[in-house]
């Protein structure tokens, strides 16, 4: 029976630490958005207008 003492910490170890690292992957996702959206944003803002196109005459 200690044996299976040991199999549960090892099992209940790499739960944790997949629970861990997926939160992890899950943060940098949320913070590579925000930058993604100030960086559209910022060329939003510094984009040229698009050229007009002039009436036919």
């Amino acid at each position: 029976m200690k044996n299976l003492s040991f199999l549960f910490a090892a099992y209940t170890a790499i739960w944790v630490l997949l629970f861990l690292y997926i939160t992890n992957i899950a943060r940098r996702n949320r913070q590579l958005q925000r930058e993604i959206e100030e960086l559209r944003e910022l060329l939003q803002r510094q984009a040229p207008a698009p050229p007009r196109r002039s009436a036919p005459s």
